[in-house]
């Protein structure tokens, strides 16, 4: 199955194309003033050429839909979804946190995975390794940062991009992924988003939203009540 996987829910990106098993290539999105935007399309058009590919080819497409950045995100599935209508091809939603558990080293079959949710609170989600694949138990949700490091054991594996943040709050406490494993990538996309394609769980390019925990700060500006003069 020649998939085509986007990750974009960070200050960079990437995209990665897959054969089967096999990596044809991967290329970086730039990550300065996060212009995915600008960057996306014409990385994916530059990937499809070193493959030797048209995007016509491609049987199957793959995006990663958060937690993360908002506006990443968004581009990032907005891209996934025009071109998967467009080729008609189906379309696999990834759980980020999911494709950064699923990077995992041997010897890792839980691990605990966080982003940064700005006041002092993470992102969290919980994973463990099955005889088929990771599986997530429990939601995604926002917690207290120092009340979630409080409650850490030694023997507790976490990753994930808030790890770099808090690293120095974390020495120590538990278990820290190596560092090339914890940012999601395009290419592990690819792979889950295969699997989930070959088990029948594809997404409606029309309904698909990125997984957003809460309101982005615009919109929480926006709604709140004016201040008085």
């Amino acid at each position: 199955m020649l998939t085509l996987g986007i990750e974009t829910s960070g200050r960079g990106g990437e995209v990665a194309l897959l054969r089967g098993d096999e990596l044809l290539g991967s290329r970086s999105l730039s990550a300065a003033g996060r212009r995915h935007a600008q960057t996306l399309v014409s990385e994916m058009a530059g990937l499809w050429g070193d493959a030797g590919i048209g995007p016509a080819e491609l049987e199957a497409v793959a995006v990663s839909i958060g937690p993360g950045s908002f506006t990443g995100l968004r581009v990032g599935v907005v891209c996934a979804k025009t071109l998967a209508y467009a080729v008609r091809r189906p379309l696999a939603a990834v759980d980020t946190f999911l494709a950064v558990a699923a990077q995992s080293p041997a010897g890792i079959d839980r691990v605990q995975v966080i982003s940064d949710a700005q006041r002092g609170e993470l992102y969290l989600g919980r994973y463990e390794r099955r005889a088929d694949g990771w599986e997530r138990f429990g939601d995604v949700r926002i917690v207290d940062g120092g009340s979630w490091r409080a409650s850490l054991a030694a023997d507790d594996a976490v990753s994930g991009p808030g790890v770099a943040k808090h690293l120095a709050q974390l020495a120590g406490r538990c278990r820290i992924v190596n560092e090339e494993s914890r940012e999601p990538r395009a290419e592990t996309v690819a792979r889950l988003g295969q699997a989930a394609i070959r088990a029948g769980r594809t997404a409606d390019p029309a309904a698909l939203e990125p997984f957003y925990l809460r309101r982005s700060a615009a919109e929480e500006k926006r709604d709140s009540p004016p201040v008085a003069p």
